[in-house]
Formats: structure tokens, sequence, C-alpha cells
């Protein structure tokens, strides 16, 4: 069982904010500039222009509809920054064209951001782009966390968060997770250490508990200062599905988890994504990122 190496110092220098323009991904924004304003950080917000919007075009038309689109989008990125640039916060306008996830990718290496912000709805709109096959591609390979706003955050600021839900399963992606899990407990803010023991039991095996139990709390004694003490969960039964009934309980919660990519734990914790009542932001780890230096 692996547990964490050192105590938690997270530092966001750069945040991407990964954006389709829609009504959704505003209130993705106001949660990027704070983030990057509590952090001392630079904004960069994105929109890539996918060339399947060209597919019924007349070849001829391609050059001027893809002007007209880039026109567009820097303007409305300009806009989209503008409240941070009268905060004086740094920060800078990125359109690209082409596959989004690969031009996205491109973003995060280059500019080195430390965190991808994206905005949530429902299935429709920005859920059909960002929640679909594309989301599965960032979440699971990109070099750096990513953090999903859903609509229930709307107004709501890094420092308002009163409550975090960090599910960990002791891979290393779950743990790299659990770092960003104790970021909050700088506003104090809640936070559940989550085990969850996949199988149709309710309650495993009280020395099973006792085991899983201490190596979450190896995890807590790890950290050099913690507002409040973290509570301990260890339950039984599907994964996705424990996560889910106890976020629903929780007011104001953000959810944690590490996406392993080739074990699929970002699949099962997609439901996170869609339907989670209380779900107003999840941070995903894939099993690409480092964040001690190998990407």
């Amino acid at each position: 069982m692996k547990t964490a190496k050192c105590a938690t110092h997270i530092k966001l220098k750069n945040v991407l904010l990964a954006t389709d323009l829609s009504e959704a991904s505003m209130h993705a924004a106001r949660y990027a500039i704070s983030l990057a304003t509590q952090n001392g950080g630079k904004l960069y917000a994105a929109h890539v222009i996918s060339l399947d919007a060209f597919v019924l075009a007349h070849p001829e038309a391609i050059d001027r509809i893809l002007k007209e689109g880039t026109d567009y989008a820097e303007c409305a990125l300009d806009e989209l920054l503008a409240p941070a640039r009268r905060q004086k916060l740094p920060c800078e306008a990125l359109v690209g064209v082409g596959d989004i996830t690969n031009v996205l990718r491109g973003f995060v290496e280059k500019y080195e951001a430390d965190l991808v912000v994206v905005g949530t709805s429902t299935r429709a709109g920005l859920g059909k782009v960002f929640l679909g096959s594309v989301a599965e591609e960032i979440i699971r390979d990109a070099p750096c966390p990513v953090l999903t706003v859903g609509a229930n955050a709307a107004g709501m600021m890094a420092q308002d968060i009163e409550s975090i839900l960090c599910a960990i399963d002791f891979s290393q992606e779950s743990l790299h997770a659990s770092e960003y899990a104790f970021f909050p407990q700088e506003h104090k803010a809640h936070l559940v250490l989550l085990h969850v023991v996949e199988g149709s039991m309710d309650e495993p095996p009280s020395h099973a508990v006792q085991l899983l139990s201490q190596a979450l709390r190896e995890l807590i004694s790890l950290q050099a200062e913690l507002f409040y003490k973290p509570e301990i969960v260890v339950t039984g039964g599907p994964v996705a599905g424990r996560i889910l009934e106890l976020a629903a309980k929780r007011s104001g919660t953000s959810n944690c988890y590490g996406s392993s990519g080739s074990r699929g734990f970002c699949f099962a914790s997609q439901p996170f994504c869609f339907d989670c009542p209380r779900g107003d932001l999840t941070l995903a780890v894939s099993g690409s990122y480092d964040r001690h230096g190998e990407r």
C-alpha cells in the first residue's frame, strides 16, 4: 500500500481555463480567476476551434470562416478576461485550431499549467464537448490536474469551499489527488477522506476497516498544519455509488479523485460530473501527472 512522501505544498502559478464560450464556462471563469488571484498566479483562457465545424463548408470559404471564428473567439475571451485584468491579474487569451484534446494538451505543456479548469452543466452543450469522450481523454492524459466546475458552483470562489470529499484507493493517482484535497484547509474547509472497498457488502470486515483507517490517518499525519481534523470513512459497495451517496449528504462539497487511466477509475467516477447532486467541484488527477517534476 503506497503512502504520500511529504507534506502538501500546492502552488498554482499557471491556471488554464478551457472554455467553449458557453454560459456554463462563465462560472468556471470566475472560479479560475479566484484561484489564480489567491495564488498570485497567471490565468490563461483557452478556446479551441474544432475542424469538425468545417466539414460541410465550401473549400473556398474555409479560410474566411476560420478567420471569423478566430476573431470572434479572441473578442469573447478578451471580454471573459476583462474582470481579471481590472484586478491587475496577469492573463492571456489562447485560441487554437484542431483536435480539442491535442490542442489543449499543447497549451498545458507550452504554458506549464499547474491546473486546468473546465465548466460543466448538463449532457447538452458543453457536456457533449467536455463531458463525453473528450473529457475522458483530457482527464486521463492531462499532464496536470483537471478541475470541473459545476452549475451549483456559480458565484462560488475558492475561499467559499465548506467541505471536500476525497476518495482514495491508494493508487499513485489518488495519492496525488489527496495532496490537493488538503489544499482548501487553508480556508478551514471540512475534509472527508473516503475509501470504498469495492464489492456488494456495505460493511467490510472490522480488521480491514482498522487497517485502511490507519493508512488514511497516516496521510493526515504528513500534513504540517490543519485547521480541522479530517473525517475518515471506510465503507464497502460499488465505488461510484458510495462516493455519490456521501457527496449527496454534504453541502457545498468539492470532490477529489485520482484517475488511473489504464484501470479506468475515471470511468467509474464519470457519474460524478453528470449526476452528483452536491458535486460543485471535481478534481481529477491522471496517471500521467507527477507534480514533483516528471509528467
